[in-house]
């Protein structure tokens, strides 16, 4: 398994003076996960995690595609047995 992904987006999220061309995910620590899952709700677990792992505010994770979300998704999840999803199956 890899240590970081980075996924480079096919266009810009800008909010406010932040711009982001891609997000670096790495394996997320403990407290994290505890944070994610406190609102117990599966697609705020992922975003919030992956906000948290790729030190970027949520609402530019809120922005992503559907197909990048999926992807990060599937990366973080990975680290985990029973992982956090975005909803969707595979």
């Amino acid at each position: 398994m890899e240590d970081q992904k980075i996924i480079t987006l096919d266009n810009p999220i800008k909010v406010g003076d932040i711009e982001v061309t891609s997000l670096t995910l790495r394996e997320p620590t403990a407290g994290e996960l505890e944070r994610a899952t406190l609102k117990d709700r599966p697609i705020s677990v992922t975003l919030d995690l992956l906000a948290m792992v790729a030190g970027v505010p949520r609402s530019i994770v809120e922005k992503l595609p559907s197909r990048k979300l999926k992807e990060a998704s599937q990366f973080i999840s990975g680290f985990t047995e029973d992982g956090p999803s975005t909803g969707e199956t595979q």
